[in-house]
């Protein structure tokens, strides 16, 4: 509601010839009249009010007579600017919980309902907002539900019956579905991908199989990280769930990576710098075709863990330190040289330099572009870091039961996660921001001008 409104309502909760309001406060209590006065004499107080003090503070009558008042000030405000409406009766017998408690009250109705919205009880609510963000939260920090009963319970003597907390938690997956379809910038500097495993029953609930999850972080061209994307092993390109996983990881499939690169087109994605990902089957093929200008680069941890393979426990410190001197050179030509002296240092050790070799390919792109860039795509570090989180978020939870259970941890984790993101830039973003300005200009020109 805009100020003008709330203004309204402090005029008539101010005037002292309205007999309704009069009426209301001689029946208050000492307690009652101390908020009813912050009310009156304070703009913020009335915006900032929350429905929780509102049901602890006041009675029933109360709340109605406060929703008739604040609709009257809305009828004020239409009349005052030629806006056509006027009272349509009540909405009888609403039901409104917090904890135990409970208010059963009856909502005006206006002939025009779409236009106008309660500020201290918007349409729909049943149970208060405060709470249920407070159970998802706990929920997403890995609490069960009877450990959200009893921290409630001890905490804030509100008694929450476990029934109404898997209802809260159970009424996400709409949030998750919603979320996972949200819409998607046209262009990002990065997309990183990385999996993760979680642990499912079968329909049984007699045996248990993983499945694989892609999570897809983006960074944006002004410097900020998000989620676009989750992919389950177990769903269709719709996203939904199909009964069993086939004998082949179906998310090692080229097709199964069109499907993902296609979601990402239909919610906006155009234009992609760089994917930055494992060595995935299918994956490459699936940007050569969706997104042929975008660059890919292999995710050098994944290398260096793959190289570690083929070298001894008492050679493995030295091998990875010499190698790191190859993918950390400054330059193009120092890397090939600092490749060439790893060569000839370990010209004994065949297995390994072969494959040395194919990672040092996959590696040498990267010094194609400048440094702030390179060193901000050579690792997939951004994701790993997202996939640690919401894997403590199943620690101690055992085989969930479906996969819907497991979307909605990973989905309250990657939400909180979100939210500290939306406050930074990503480090050393201004030196980044200017290298990308010139290797990119086409691109910020057109996706930022």
């Amino acid at each position: 509601m805009n100020n003008n409104l709330i203004k309204n309502i402090n005029s008539i909760l101010n005037d002292t010839n309205n007999q309704n309001i009069t009426s209301l406060y001689n029946d208050m209590s000492r307690y009652q009249k101390n908020i009813f006065d912050n009310l009156k004499s304070n703009e913020d107080f009335l915006s900032s009010y929350s429905l929780n003090d509102l049901i602890f503070d006041f009675d029933t009558n109360f709340v109605e007579n406060l929703l008739k008042i604040e609709l009257d000030a809305y009828l004020e405000y239409c009349n005052e600017n030629g806006i056509y409406n006027k009272k349509n009766g009540s909405t009888k017998c609403i039901n409104l919980t917090i904890g135990n408690r409970e208010i059963n009250f009856n909502r005006p109705r206006l002939r025009k309902e779409k236009n106008f919205d309660s500020i201290l009880i918007p349409k729909r609510t049943r149970i208060i907002d405060d709470l249920s963000n407070n159970i998802i939260l706990l929920y997403s920090k890995n609490n069960s539900v009877n450990d959200i009963k009893d921290i409630l319970c001890g905490m804030f003597n509100i008694n929450v019956s476990s029934a109404l907390i898997s209802n809260i938690t159970s009424k996400l997956a709409d949030q998750v579905l919603e979320w996972r379809n949200k819409q998607l910038k046209n262009c990002y500097f990065t997309i990183n991908v990385d999996c993760l495993y979680i642990t499912l029953r079968d329909n049984k609930n007699i045996n248990s199989h993983k499945v694989p999850v892609y999570i897809a972080v983006g960074t944006t061209l002004d410097g900020h990280k998000e989620i676009v994307g989750m992919y389950l092993g177990n769903e269709d390109a719709n996203k939904n769930i199909i009964d069993s996983l086939t004998t082949t990881d179906i998310s090692e499939a080229t097709s199964f990576w069109l499907e993902v690169f296609g979601d990402l087109k239909d919610r906006g994605v155009e234009r992609i710098l760089y994917f930055i990902s494992d060595g995935v089957t299918g994956i490459e093929n699936a940007i050569k075709n969706e997104f042929p200008n975008t660059t890919y680069q292999r995710c050098v941890v994944h290398i260096v863990r793959n190289l570690k393979k083929y070298t001894t426990k008492i050679d493995c410190k030295n091998i990875i330190n010499d190698f790191k001197e190859i993918y950390t050179a400054p330059n193009k030509d120092i890397a090939i040289s600092n490749y060439e002296e790893f060569r000839k240092k370990y010209k004994d050790k065949k297995v390994m330099l072969k494959h040395a070799e194919t990672y040092f390919n996959l590696i040498l792109p990267l010094f194609n572009v400048p440094l702030n860039i390179r060193k901000y795509i050579y690792t997939n570090n951004i994701v790993e870091s997202v996939n640690s989180k919401i894997q403590r978020g199943f620690y101690g939870r055992g085989a969930l039961p479906n996969s819907s259970s497991a979307l909605n941890i990973i989905y309250v984790n990657l939400i909180d996660l979100e939210t500290k993101w939306a406050k930074t830039h990503v480090p050393n973003w201004n030196n980044i921001l200017n290298e990308l300005k010139m290797v990119h200009k086409n691109d910020f020109d057109i996706y930022l001008n």
